[in-house]
C-alpha cells in the first residue's frame, strides 16, 4: 500500500547555519502520524531539522519507497528549505506524488501555494482531521488542490499518543533531550502583538488527567520522571490542571515536570499547592516588557506590574524555578523603556526573587501571522515581499541574523542589541546568580559545560547559542 511521508525540514541545509532546537521532537508531526496509523494508513517520518540529510538524500529515500503523499511541516524559518524540497520532488516525480504543507507559515500565508505551485495543497491550523481526509481522498485516486482550513479536534483524548516508534528517540537524547515532551492543552485566546502562532486554534481544549498520565507513565523510567509541557498557556484551564495533578497524586507518580507557558493572572495559591504536590518544578512566565505601558498598550498582554510582583512573591514561597520572557523593540518603545526591560531580570534578582533560573530577552521579530508583521510592512520596516525574498535566498542562508528585527524610531539596531547584552550580563554575571549556578553545576559536568558555553556566547554576542535572534 502507498505510504505517507511527513518531513520536518531544517532551517538551512548548511549545517553551519542550522536553526537550533534539533533535540526537540516535532510533536505535531508525531500526532499526525499516529492519527494516520489509527486509520490504517502507512506513514513514515523524516525529522531532518538538524540538516542530517541533503535534498538528494530525501529524494533517494522517496524513490526507494512507495510514497503517495509528502507532507511538509514548516514554520517561517523553515519555509525556504520546504520550498527547495517541494520543488525538487515535483521536478523528479511530477504529479505521481501529492505534496502538502502545514503548520504556522501556511496558516499565516495561505496564498503561498498559488505563488509556488510545487505544493498541491496546504492545511491551516490543526491538521489531524483535515489532513486525514485529504490523504484518504488521494489514496482513492482523487487529485487534490488548494488550501484547506484545519478542523480542530474537540476531544483531545481521542487523539492517539504520538507515534514515537517512527523516529529515533535515542538521537534526541544524545543531542541533549533529558525530558519527555507532551501537552495538556491546545489553543490560546490571547492576541499578543508579536505572536505568530496562526497554526494554533483560539479555542482552548484540554486533555483529561487520566489521558495525560496514561501517556507519560510509559516514559517515566527512560527520562527519570522528567516531563516538559509545551502548552502555550498551561494554566488557562484551571480545572484541567487540577485534574492532572490529582491523577498524578492518586497514582503516586514520581515525576518532575516543567510547564512551558504560564500567565501571572492565571495562578493562585491553591493551584500552586496542588502543582507542587504533583511534582511541578518550574514554568515559564511571559512578562514581555519592563514597561507597563508597552506591555499592555502595545503587546496587549493585560498584566499589570502589581500582578507580576504579587505573582513572583507567591511563587517564591515554593521550590519552583522559573523562566521569565521579555521582548525588546516594540512599536513606540523608547530607549529608556528598552533599558527598563533589559534591567528587569537583575532588578527582580536583587529584590529577592532568586528562583529566576532563566531570563530570556528577545528582540522583536515580525513574523507572518502576527499583528506586528502587518504593522512593520505599513511602516516600511520590512518589505511587503519579504517572505518571497527569504525563499529566494536574497536575505542570506538561514534565518538567524538574516530575517530583520523590529527597531522602533529613535533607536538603532546596534543600540538595541547592546542594551540587551548589558541586561544579560547584569543578570547572568551577578554574584548571586553565579553562586547559585555553580552550586547546581558542580554536581553535573554536562550542565557545567553547557553553562560555560552559554556564558561565552552571552559575553561575545549578547545572546544564547540556541536563540533564533
Amino acid at each position: 500500500m502507498s505510504e505517507v511521508l511527513l518531513i520536518h525540514p531544517p532551517v538551512s541545509f548548511n549545517r553551519l547555519t542550522k536553526g537550533g532546537y534539533d533535540n526537540i521532537p516535532p510533536l505535531g508531526i508525531l500526532y499526525l502520524a499516529a492519527t494516520l496509523e489509527k486509520n490504517d494508513i502507512p506513514v513514515r517520518i523524516l525529522d531532518v531539522l538538524d540538516a542530517s540529510m541533503t535534498i538528494e538524500d530525501i529524494i533517494s529515500y522517496i524513490g526507494n519507497n512507495d510514497i503517495a503523499v509528502v507532507g511538509i511541516s514548516a514554520t517561517t524559518p523553515q519555509i525556504r528549505t520546504s520550498m527547495e524540497i517541494a520543488k525538487t520532488i515535483k521536478s523528479r516525480f511530477g504529479d505521481k506524488i501529492h505534496i502538502g504543507i502545514g503548520n504556522c507559515h501556511i496558516s499565516a500565508d495561505p496564498s503561498l501555494i498559488e505563488r509556488y505551485p510545487y505544493f498541491d495543497f496546504g492545511v491551516t491550523s490543526e491538521a489531524e482531521i483535515t489532513f486525514l481526509e485529504i490523504v484518504q481522498r488521494i489514496l482513492r485516486g482523487e487529485r487534490v488542490r488548494g488550501v484547506f482550513e484545519g478542523v480542530p479536534v474537540k476531544n483531545l483524548d481521542e487523539i492517539p499518543f504520538p507515534a514515537w516508534h517512527l523516529v529515533d528517540m535515542k538521537k534526541y537524547v544524545e543531542k541533549g533531550m533529558d525530558f519527555y515532551p507532551t501537552l495538556l492543552t491546545r489553543g490560546c485566546p490571547f492576541q499578543c502583538v508579536f505572536c505568530s502562532r496562526m497554526g494554533v486554534s483560539r479555542v482552548v481544549r484540554a486533555r483529561s488527567g487520566k489521558n495525560v498520565c496514561d501517556e507519560i507513565e510509559q516514559w517515566i523510567d527512560q527520562f527519570n520522571g522528567r516531563i516538559l509541557f509545551q502548552d502555550d498557556s498551561f494554566t488557562i484551564k484551571r480545572r484541567a490542571v487540577l485534574d492532572f495533578c490529582d491523577e498524578v497524586i492518586r497514582r503516586k507518580l514520581d515525576i518532575w515536570w516543567w510547564a512551558g507557558g504560564v500567565r501571572f493572572d492565571l495562578i493562585d495559591k491553591d493551584l500552586l499547592d496542588r502543582m507542587v504536590k504533583a511534582g511541578c518544578a518550574g514554568f515559564c512566565l511571559g512578562i514581555e516588557s519592563g514597561s507597563e505601558r508597552v506591555r499592555n498598550e502595545i503587546v496587549k498582554k493585560g498584566v499589570t506590574d502589581k500582578e507580576i510582583f504579587d505573582g513572583l512573591k507567591l511563587i517564591s514561597r515554593y521550590p519552583i524555578d522559573i523562566q521569565i520572557s521579555l521582548v525588546m523593540g516594540l512599536p513606540t518603545e523608547t530607549k529608556d523603556e528598552m533599558i527598563q526591560t533589559a534591567n528587569l531580570p537583575r532588578k527582580l534578582l536583587d529584590a529577592g526573587f532568586d528562583n529566576i533560573a532563566i531570563a530570556a530577552i528577545t528582540p522583536t521579530v515580525p513574523l507572518p501571522g502576527a499583528e506586528l508583521f502587518r504593522q512593520a510592512i505599513e511602516e516600511g520596516i520590512i518589505d511587503a515581499d519579504i517572505i518571497d525574498r527569504y525563499i529566494r535566498g536574497e536575505l542570506g542562508d538561514g534565518f538567524r541574523d538574516n530575517w530583520p528585527i523590529y527597531v522602533p524610531k529613535g533607536v538603532t539596531k546596534d543600540e538595541l542589541l547592546e542594551i540587551r547584552r548589558k541586561g544579560y550580563l547584569a543578570f547572568y554575571f551577578s554574584p548571586k546568580y553565579l553562586w547559585k549556578r555553580l552550586k547546581s553545576d558542580i554536581l553535573s559536568y554536562t550542565r557545567l559545560k553547557k553553562d560555560v558555553s552559554e556564558a561565552f556566547s552571552l559575553i561575545r554576542s549578547g545572546r544564547s547559542r540556541a536563540s533564533f535572534s
